[in-house]
């Protein structure tokens, strides 16, 4: 199995994460595509999540019907701080014989030194950029200290190209808190149960 491993705080999640979900699962010829919520995002442990509960609810609605989607809750099930590796010293456990991908961004590529364990991270899975429209090339050779020269070229056909969708999930806490509306910017259905729950303020209508 091409497993797609998506991690982030999804809080709440929006059409953009669903397409940069989809465009990775076609791209790479993804058999399935996990969303990992995280339980405290390492670089973001000032960042004002809404519950774990109301964020998995939130993905659940979000995915329905894709059945290569699917939530996947090991971080939040674990607590603490959410370190790649550990989630995917987890995930080998469950799928041992799968192909991991793990889903970045180039500018968590470009950071990629300050993960923990770099290294492992790059024996248990491939990382895969997503690139938007005009950014650069990756720059690969960040990683040539975690792995050997054969499994760094591998590495090189893993991008993902996706569409430069400007929408973010702090910009729709932001406009929730406003009172602004939030539709066409995440499911229908999200968008009715941060209405009915509050969790960012009230969206407009």
């Amino acid at each position: 199995m091409r497993l797609g491993i998506f991690g982030g705080s999804f809080s709440p999640v929006h059409f953009g994460h669903l397409l940069l979900a989809e465009y990775a699962r076609e791209q790479l010829s993804l058999d399935e595509v996990w969303f990992v919520p995280a339980a405290t995002p390492p670089h973001k442990l000032d960042q004002r999540l809404a519950s774990d509960d109301d964020r998995v609810a939130m993905l659940q609605m979000a995915i329905a019907g894709n059945e290569a989607f699917t939530v996947c809750p090991l971080e939040l099930e674990r607590g603490g701080v959410s370190y790649t590796v550990d989630t995917l010293r987890e995930i080998r456990t469950l799928v041992p014989d799968a192909d991991l991908f793990l889903l970045i961004g180039g500018d968590s590529l470009a950071d990629f030194s300050t993960w923990r364990s770099p290294d492992e991270i790059c024996q248990m899975a491939a990382p895969a950029v997503m690139r938007r429209p005009g950014s650069p090339e990756p720059d690969w050779s960040v990683l040539a200290p975690y792995c050997s020269a054969e499994r760094l070229a591998s590495f090189a056909g893993n991008l993902v190209d996706v569409p430069g969708i400007g929408l973010s999930s702090t910009e729709i806490r932001r406009r929730c808190a406003a009172g602004q509306t939030i539709r066409y910017q995440t499911p229908r259905g999200v968008e009715m149960y941060i209405e009915t729950k509050r969790l960012f303020g009230h969206p407009g209508v």
